[in-house]
């Protein structure tokens, strides 16, 4: 109907447009073996109109535009899979111009004819100094407008991308990154020392603060905003600035967008998926050029009980290192007449039942399942801009973006272990407790339950556990995060002594802000509750008291009694329990026969005990640079300088209950308890403390370009930059000379050498000089569990500074052969890093008292820091409490490797056949030898990280040697098949007691489908990833495979439909 009534339509203008003299454009489009290309969109635009006009070439590859006014005409020539032509044309009164177009086939990671990333001064890619990947608009659509994660998990040159990861592994620092986010970090430097730009300019990064700086959240931006992205391979530092240091991610909008396109895409995999809608219109306004974009993405909740062989591989590799089993479980085990940790004086018969695993001295509980894959999540992002004259030699940009990710039902576990209570009288079970009677009643004399007999006396007993575990439910909570930005910049041309130049002058303003929370047990309320006081409607109070193991005591009892009426007893006994929630366990589907429900512990008591701790984080970036370029002689030099004001500032503000200033005592509402237990009133759960803090950076720079004869291009540069720390001034000059020569060049083939040498430099970020704690939950090998380490920053912190250079060849075959090699090596000296904790309580369980002395002053026991204790009452490394580490400045790394890219396309019957190979080979990764500052004791040996999984390793993240990617397409009539393998080489874990020492290799192989629609606007892409199922490679970690590294969702089938309308 839609057709008859355009052609309808077309019939009544056609004589109209006659009367009034317009004007036509028409022509074909073919592929450059001259084969026809229907569906291509043909769009005109010109002053003269309202709005651009679009076409679409038919079966024949003809196309028509008519009842055009006179003027002048830009008209584009688009088509999914092939490069982007542009003509230019001056169209008479009566007139129709024909313009025939040949399109080249586009490759899957196709050079596009400018970029700007990297330099000042416009040029082909690959023909620039320097290295950069250009994945264009394309390529994208190709692949089904694919997430931003996938991307750049499969690029060769990234290592340690952050990305649908539970908030625990989501960094080096766990618990202090949300679900959503994701990043970009090339050479696996860390994400923080690779700059993200949109259009070139700054992007504020996320509102978390992490050690060695923050970094930008790439989900932040609308995919279908972007045309295409560019990345340089290299440090950046003399042309960006010092957040430049190990490369450069720049995403370059479709400015240029005409018309209406919608689009609405499914990825489908086994028990979950990602649902995306999004629409882009683009017009004019006036003289002005205007685009908006908006899309929705809602992603599935995967549990890891949906993916069986995580579960299984903890179950079979049980009791090794970091394998998602905690040494602190429920049911538990019981220490009696004094609080002993680690021992099983009474053990709960029914652990294994639940899902637990006895290991003698404890019965472990499996906390992994309770850690999702993927969390359900809600993004919508918006991105929109306007471009035009303010008059002939003026134009102006402005820009918005606006992002908000919601995670409605971040999942965790029950209740995390109870640290320090297992080393005080807090969790003490009475000999009148009817849980313990009930036990006792049907346990007394048991050779496993009570090898001592303990039911035949009257001393208390110690929890050896967690308040809520194998039980469960998981806990859930809400988490929001919101991003907005706005830009703009006037430029334009002028003369100058008699040649071109031109200048640019833009602000940018961005924000985020989020929370990030947690479920915390109150350590109070825990108390009372073991002593038949809890519940919301007691009514007893607990007070502080320093002389009590407790160190509390029961309020007046005002006639309540333990048990009865509103006043509750936890249990941490078996029998208040009639089922697990474990996946696998015996009782999972069937009633655990000891169970009384008089006994069970009341919903409202375990909601009682809960609370929530949040930190609202708030990052704002304000940039101001200016920018003037030109000419100085002609076809020989050219030069850009500028100036660059960079401010940023960052607070955290926790609620209430999570404020460290408001609550810091065990006891909730007590401010004057000891320094050395002034953690919070939680078990386990941190609490925070309030902070803010500001960083103003300024820079000089200053770009040469020269053509030293028809074979010789180089680039000069250089940045002079200067912060303000402490009281004092810092500052750096880093220059960069790249090069390419042209080695040979006739109708057969081309050879050039390229190449870089630069010093780069890098400055402390605002969170490394915040004196201020950041604690976070770490993975402890002598406890066995996860418990506080608190890092602090420094303000004596040296900047990081860097040696890099790259050497390369660049070959061009006749036939459409391309071939790229560059060899690229990085050497840092002062890496921003914090000590590392496991390295600090390795050496702390040492037999040697030197040993454990140097290091004392890091380790805090329940008695107080170590340090200040007599070393007869020091804890054994098994009891520690918490670490405090400072950050500090590595004395350096250096690494190197080879990026090779190579592609080529050739004409295969009605079709063309092309085909890619890139990929990235780390030679080596070298982290240089760390001392404990005064004194001459080893923290971190040097080692080789390349090759490595690096668990908790400070300055180094998974770095398999070889990424590399290889596709091959064929594109005919309306239609284009790809094929893609990606592969990832084994790596070793060579962490203590691994089960698994090799990580094996990765493949896994995609297969996408592109069906155009000829003279509709639509295509559809089916996409198919890693089509075979494979698994991801065992690896030693919670979720039992690297999150940085693999993927976990298996086969997925993505159907993505495009439509592309008006003018």
């Amino acid at each position: 109907m839609m057709k008859i009534t355009l052609m309808v339509a077309s019939l009544l203008a056609a004589p109209l447009a006659s009367a009034a003299q317009d004007g036509g454009i028409s022509g074909a489009v073919t592929d450059d073996t001259g084969g026809v290309l229907p569906g291509v969109t043909v769009e005109a635009s010109s002053a003269a109109l309202p709005g651009p006009r679009v076409a679409f070439t038919d079966g024949d590859g003809v196309y028509s535009l008519t009842a055009l006014p006179p003027g002048g005409y830009v008209v584009t020539f688009t088509l999914p899979g092939f490069e982007r032509a542009e003509r230019e044309v001056e169209l008479a009164a009566g007139v129709t111009a024909t313009i025939d177009v040949d399109l080249a086939l586009g490759g899957l990671f196709e050079e596009v004819t400018v970029s700007v990333t990297g330099t000042a001064i416009e040029a082909p890619a690959i023909n620039m100094p320097h290295a950069v990947t250009v994945v264009s608009r394309e390529t994208l659509e190709q692949q089904g407008a694919t997430q931003l994660v996938d991307l750049f998990r499969n690029l060769n040159v990234s290592h340690g991308v952050v990305g649908e990861r539970n908030s625990w592994y989501n960094s080096n620092q766990p618990s202090t990154l949300t679900e959503n986010v994701a990043n970009v970090n090339l050479r696996g430097l860390g994400a923080s020392r690779t700059l993200v730009l949109i259009n070139g300019r700054r992007h504020v990064p996320v509102p978390a603060r992490l050690i060695g700086g923050r970094f930008v959240d790439v989900n932040t931006i609308p995919a279908i905003a972007v045309g295409r992205l560019e990345v340089m391979k290299e440090g950046a530092s003399a042309t960006y600035g010092s957040d430049a240091v190990g490369g450069v991610a720049n995403f370059v909008t479709r400015s240029d967008f005409r018309g209406f396109e919608f689009n609405v895409a499914h990825d489908y995999f086994d028990s979950g998926g990602d649902t995306t809608v999004a629409g882009i219109w683009g017009g004019r306004i006036g003289n002005s050029s205007a685009v908006f974009s908006a899309e929705r993405v809602g992603r599935q909740e995967l549990q890891m009980e949906d993916r069986p062989w995580t579960l299984d591989r903890l179950s079979t590799h049980v009791g090794g290192n970091r394998a998602g089993w905690s040494s602190l479980g429920n049911p538990g085990t019981f220490a009696v007449g004094a609080p002993t940790p680690w021992t099983a004086d009474v053990f709960d018969p029914r652990c294994t039942d639940f899902g637990g695993q006895d290991e003698g001295w404890t019965c472990r509980f499996r906390y992994a399942p309770y850690d999702n894959l993927i969390d359900e999540q809600e993004q919508t992002r918006a991105f929109a801009e306007i471009n035009g004259p303010l008059n002939d030699r003026t134009n102006y940009h402005i820009e918005g973006l606006w992002s908000d990710a919601v995670i409605p039902n971040w999942y965790t576990t029950p209740s995390y272990p109870p640290f320090p209570l297992t080393s005080t009288t807090i969790m003490e079970v009475a000999a009148d407790h009817p849980g313990r009677q009930q036990f006792c009643s049907s346990y007394a004399g048991d050779g496993k339950a009570d090898p001592m007999g303990a039911c035949l006396g009257d001393a208390p007993w110690y929890l050896n556990g967690r308040p809520f575990g194998n039980s469960g439910p998981g806990r859930r909570l809400r988490r929001e995060s919101r991003t907005a930005r706005i830009a703009a910049s006037v430029d334009g041309d002028f003369l100058m002594g008699g040649r071109n130049a031109n200048w640019d002058v833009g602000m940018s303003y961005s924000r985020a802000q989020g929370n990030l929370n947690l479920p915390a047990v109150y350590t109070d309320r825990i108390y009372r509750s073991f002593r038949g006081f809890g519940g919301p409607d007691c009514g007893v109070g607990v007070m502080a008291d320093r002389s009590s193991p407790a160190g509390m005591t029961l309020g007046p009892l005002g006639g309540a009694v333990a048990g009865q009426g509103p006043c509750m007893y936890y249990n941490p006994f078996s029998n208040a329990i009639q089922r697990s929630d474990q996946p696998g366990a015996p009782f999972r589907n069937t009633d655990n026969p000891d169970y009384v429900p008089a006994l069970a512990n009341p919903e409202a008591l375990r909601l009682w005990l809960n609370e929530e701790v949040d930190l609202v984080s708030t990052t704002d970036l304000f940039v101001a640079d200016a920018t003037l370029s030109g000419n100085l002689v002609e076809n020989v030099a050219d030069f850009a300088v500028g100036y660059q004001y960079r401010g940023t500032h960052a607070d955290g503000d926790p609620n209430d209950p999570g404020d460290v200033t408001r609550n810091p005592c065990p006891v909730a509402g007590d401010m004057d308890c000891p320094a050395g237990v002034r953690f919070g009133p939680y078990l386990f759960t941190n609490v925070h403390r309030p902070y803010a803090a500001d960083q103003q950076v300024q820079r000089l720079f200053g770009e040469l370009a020269l053509g030293l004869g028809p074979r010789v291009d180089t680039q000069l540069a250089a940045n002079y930059e200067f912060y303000n720390v402490a009281g004092s001034r810092v500052n750096s000059f880093d220059p960069k000379v790249g090069w390419r020569i042209q080695a040979a060049e006739n109708l057969h083939y081309s050879l050039a050498f390229r190449g870089s040498v630069q010093t780069t430099f890098r400055t402390p970020s605002l969170d490394d000089l915040n004196t201020s704690p950041l604690t976070t939950l770490e993975w402890i090998n002598e406890t066995g569990a996860y418990q506080a380490v608190d890092r602090f920053g420094r303000t004596d912190l040296l900047p990081e500074r860097a040696f890099t250079y790259n050497a390369g060849t660049v070959l061009f075959l006749e036939g459409g052969v391309e071939a790229t090699v560059d060899y690229w090596h990085y050497d840092f000296d002062n890496v921003i890093g914090s000590m590392p904790y496991d390295a600090i309580t390795s050496l702390y369980a040492s037999d040697d008292p030197a040993t454990r002395a140097a290091v004392s002053p890091f380790i805090i026991c329940p008695g107080g820091r170590a340090s200040d204790l007599a070393p007869a009452d020091r804890c054994i490394a098994q009891n520690l409490q918490r670490i405090q580490i400072d950050l500090v400045n590595w004395p350096g790394l250096t690494t190197s490797g080879v990026d090779t890219h190579f592609a080529a396309r050739t004409d295969a019957g009605p079709g063309q056949f092309s085909a890619t190979w890139d990929s990235t080979y780390t030679l080596g990764y070298n982290t240089k030898e760390l001392l404990l500052e005064g004194a001459d004791l080893v923290l971190y040996a040097e080692r080789e990280s390349a090759g490595y999984l690096n668990f908790a390793h400070p300055i180094a993240v998974p770095l398999p040697r070889w990424k590399s990617r290889w596709s091959g397409s064929y594109a005919w009539s309306n239609y284009t098949l790809a094929s893609y393998l990606s592969y990832i080489s084994s790596y070793e874990d060579r962490g203590d007691n691994t089960t698994a020492p090799i990580i094996d290799p990765f493949l896994t192989w995609d297969v996408s489908f592109l069906w155009r629609f000829p003279g509709s606007g639509m295509n559809l892409t089916l996409y198919a990833m890693n089509l075979t199922g494979q698994i991801p490679p065992w690896a030693n970690i919670e979720q039992s495979y690297d999150g940085f590294t693999h993927d976990p969702k298996g086969r997925r089938v993505k159907m993505a439909l495009s439509w592309r309308f008006g003018g």
